[in-house]
């Protein structure tokens, strides 16, 4: 049996990673929530999973959920105008709640401003970003260069949608993954579901992926 934390459970990612995931008898998930009630905000299963009442910003909290993990998933979406480090002191502290497991690995859903661009600059800094969500591009790509520098025996995934990023696309099953050293001008292009990306978050708890990736459609 393999023990999947999902941090962000009632999230529109983490709703749909969460239903998937829980298709899988040998899978148990563990949902993190803010509050005990915001379990009505959770899917109905194939299989039951678990709730933990979990408070990111305190290590005890998140160390009582995190060390019966052997994978994490924070697909947390922070909102407003976070600081740029806001993400990397979040992942340093899912870290350090997890320190009681043996390099558990931690699935993170990436932002594609992070990405660099062929002029130098991160996709945050164009003027095609959105603006509304910039502090959260800038904070990704932060993120991005801190998870590059991290120890090699740490276990990790960065998997990252299109600005595309579609809430009500449909599930096909099917996505593509790229290498983030390919093209990233036509990735950006592109688009993806919630739940086509969610599949893909899925195969990487399954099948152990680990660096960083691009996830779109298979168009």
């Amino acid at each position: 049996m393999t023990n999947v934390l999902i941090l962000g459970a009632t999230g529109r990612t983490g709703v749909s990673v969460l239903q998937q995931l829980s298709e899988y008898e040998h899978i148990q998930v563990i949902a993190a929530l803010r509050q005990a009630e915001d379990i009505s905000r959770l899917p109905k299963t194939t299989y039951p999973f678990q709730t933990k009442v979990v408070d990111i910003n305190v290590i005890s909290s998140l160390s009582r959920a995190a060390n019966e993990a052997d994978v994490i998933i924070n697909a947390i979406r922070m909102r407003g105008d976070i600081q740029a480090t806001a993400l990397v002191d979040l992942d340093k502290r899912i870290r350090k709640a997890a320190a009681g497991r043996k390099n558990p690995m931690i699935v993170t859903v990436g932002g594609a401003g992070s990405l660099k661009m062929g002029n130098g600059k991160r996709f945050w800094q164009d003027i095609a970003f959105p603006g509304r969500t910039l502090p959260r591009g800038r904070a990704h790509a932060k993120l991005y260069d801190y998870l590059t520098e991290l120890p090699s025996f740490e276990s990790w995934a960065y998997l990252i949608p299109p600005p595309a990023y579609l809430p009500d696309g449909l599930r096909t099953g099917a996505y593509k993954r790229w290498e983030v050293q390919n093209n990233k001008m036509d990735f950006l292009k592109k688009s993806i579901s919630y739940e086509d990306f969610a599949t893909a978050v899925c195969d990487a708890v399954k099948e152990r992926w680990e660096g960083i990736y691009l996830i779109a459609d298979d168009e």
